[in-house]
């Protein structure tokens, strides 16, 4: 996602659930005010019919609002914008239609002030470009319809007042909508630069202490089996056919162990974290993860601790089966020459059983849905009590798929010379 298109809904999707409130109070305000507005100044309506259509618009501009900026309906994109946008200007224009020829002052009309109000609350979810063009496409409209009634205002002014008077009612919640949009944007996105350097920096300084610390833990594990075999060995001066079957199963044990810390990923971290806090309540779980193509790796950060967070809500809901989690990752396989430039989907699957009501369910997972259908795509959740099934997918670029590949980075196999294939599993 390149700057020009960030929104805080994309890359802070929490702060945006909590600024959520906001929506359905301003598209209140806005139809209350249509509402309000045309009944107290229906002297001045010559077409009923057009103002009752107006009010509906705007009700459905107000109701596009709330719905599209709703957690389980996340993100907002742009061909709801345009709906909204779409339904104001209409009911906008119906105003003025409906009171074409009484229409008394500029200033309350109702119109203008409600478009203003449903840009501003565009600001948490929309780009801030589209917010500014939006407000100054609909403050055109607004100048267009409003001087041709200039002759039946009751105020005498010259025509640039009146056009300057519709279109600021416009232009100035849209500019407060844009400027909060860019500022939040720009702020998130310096401090995200400023933690990835930060991050880089402490990585580089624990990296000599990581290898240590790895060495170590392979001197320890050698310690328990193959070291004391050895010193048996020289100490006897002998070889035996069992010291040879001895060393080959502790041959198997080493290569086995190596194999499996190679295999491991993030999403194993995750699962065996799980793990230890459900046995620390005393409920041990089995926890399966299955991602044979190191499918996971080639998530983002944000990707990664969506996931994480959910995964750990789901084991500490109330009425969690500990043995029921399964977490797969499936995707397109790797594209060949003829189609290299095309995307790949990784889809991840997670099923697990809740022994609650599904609108239960759907209420304490709410807010990480909420996360995950920012930074994912294709978001399916099937609730069938007890069985709970979340689906999403994640799209990258082809040339991301040999890093999908690759085992993680360690200090012992840094990036760039780990094995490109799936390692042999030893048995």
């Amino acid at each position: 996602m390149t700057p020009r298109r960030a929104t805080q809904q994309r890359l802070d999707p929490l702060g945006t659930l909590a600024a959520w409130p906001l929506a359905p109070l301003i598209a209140a305000i806005v139809l209350c005010y249509s509402v309000i507005a045309t009944v107290l100044q229906q002297s001045q309506i010559q077409n009923p019919l057009l103002a009752t259509l107006a009010v509906l618009a705007m009700a459905a501009a107000a109701g596009i609002l709330v719905l599209a900026t709703q957690p389980a309906n996340a993100p907002f994109d742009g061909r709801l914008h345009l709906a909204m946008l779409g339904f104001a200007l209409l009911g906008y224009l119906l105003e003025q239609f409906s009171r074409w020829g009484g229409n008394l002052l500029v200033q309350d009309d109702f119109g203008p002030v409600c478009i203003g109000f449903l840009l501003l609350a565009l600001a948490p979810y929309r780009p801030w470009r589209e917010i500014a063009l939006s407000g100054a496409a609909a403050s055109v409209v607004a100048i267009v319809i409003t001087v041709p009634q200039q002759p039946y205002y009751e105020i005498t002014v010259p025509i640039a007042v009146y056009a300057i008077v519709s279109a600021t009612q416009i232009l100035a919640p849209a500019a407060a909508g844009a400027a909060y949009s860019r500022r939040i944007v720009r702020s998130i996105l310096a401090w995200q630069e400023d933690a990835r350097r930060a991050i880089v920096a402490r990585t580089e300084e624990a990296r000599g202490q990581m290898a240590r610390a790895v060495v170590e833990q392979q001197i320890a594990a050698l310690r328990s089996g193959v070291i004391p075999f050895l010193t048996e060995l020289l100490e006897r001066r002998s070889v035996s056919a069992v010291d040879i079957a001895h060393a080959g199963q502790l041959a198997a044990d080493v290569r086995r162990t190596l194999v499996a810390e190679f295999d491991r990923t993030w999403l194993d971290s995750v699962a065996t974290r799980e793990r230890a806090a459900l046995t620390e309540r005393g409920t041990p779980g089995l926890l399966v993860v299955a991602d044979p193509d190191h499918r996971a790796n080639a998530f983002r950060a944000e990707q990664r601790a969506a996931t994480a967070a959910l995964i750990g809500a789901l084991c500490a809901a109330p009425g969690f089966d500990p043995h029921s989690l399964v977490v797969q990752i499936a995707g397109a396989a790797k594209p060949g020459a003829a189609n290299a430039l095309q995307p790949l989907v990784d889809t991840m699957t997670i099923q697990a059983a809740l022994d609650l009501p599904p609108r239960r369910v759907r209420a304490v997972l709410r807010p990480y849905l909420g996360v995950i259908r920012v930074v994912f795509d294709n978001v399916r959740v099937t609730v069938r009590r007890p069985s709970l099934t979340i689906e999403f997918d994640s799209v990258r670029a082809s040339h991301a798929a040999d890093q999908a590949d690759e085992a993680p980075a360690t200090p012992a196999t840094p990036a760039g010379v780990r094995a490109r294939h799936t390692p042999r599993q030893v048995r």
